[in-house]
């Protein structure tokens, strides 16, 4: 990327909040990844498909980031891509392996659990280090270079497409990583952003199925009185 001079002419910042949820859910999944011991048949199950959600979200986020981030930074930065594209194909690498050691756990006779359980707790160790290097460079290195090729406006662009081929089911569970991984300021203005841009039953939609379902009553409290809103 060095032939590329980064004097950053906007400020928006897409890369921000979703990287804060991802990240708030890959530390707590790990948490609760090295605690599990698999005897208890309900818990092994609420984790597997918490976990299976957590890494289609995550794909999801690298599929939306080649659509449209890099499509549109090849197309004013040929070959600026390069690094963040292989990058993403070793994410999906261990996305299969991860699943794969789903599928062994769910299949192992309960004796088994145990061991397989710390397989997948340590691959997932290692695809959560990965990504965390990973969003930290897009977010000092690459962000700075959209900024630079980019006005606010059509970065700002580029985010709404994104959104937009988002289902009402997957707004809400982004939501519930992006809302209460943010700070208090960003969460007005993330939640304002969305109200001006989408129906009212899906931003009240938003509210009590991504803000009221993770946040504290203070942090909820807040966040209302920010918006003007009724708690």
């Amino acid at each position: 990327m060095s032939f590329i001079q980064a004097k950053p002419a906007a400020t928006h910042d897409f890369y921000g909040p979703i990287h804060k949820g991802l990240r708030l859910a890959q530390t707590q999944m790990l948490v609760r990844l090295g605690a599990c011991g698999g005897d208890d048949a309900d818990e092994l199950t609420t984790l597997l498909g918490d976990l299976t959600a957590l890494l289609h979200m995550a794909e999801h986020h690298l599929v939306n980031e080649d659509k449209w981030v890099h499509t549109a930074l090849e197309a004013r930065a040929p070959g600026s891509t390069q690094r963040l594209a292989q990058s993403h194909e070793h994410h999906r690498h261990a996305f299969g392996e991860l699943e794969a050691l789903i599928g062994e756990v769910e299949a192992a006779e309960p004796s088994g659990h145990a061991r397989l359980m710390r397989q997948l707790y340590l691959r997932f160790t290692l695809f959560a280090a990965d990504d965390l290097a990973h969003m930290a460079e897009e977010e000092q290195l690459m962000l700075p270079v959209l900024q630079s090729l980019f006005t606010d406006e059509e970065l700002v662009g580029i985010e709404d497409r994104i959104l937009s081929a988002l289902s009402p089911e997957e707004i809400v569970g982004f939501g519930r990583l992006m809302i209460p991984a943010a700070t208090r300021a960003d969460r007005i203005a993330l939640l304002s952003a969305m109200r001006a841009n989408a129906p009212a039953e899906a931003f009240a939609a938003i509210m009590q199925l991504s803000a009221r379902a993770t946040l504290s009553d203070a942090d909820y409290g807040h966040l209302c009185e920010g918006l003007g809103l009724a708690a």
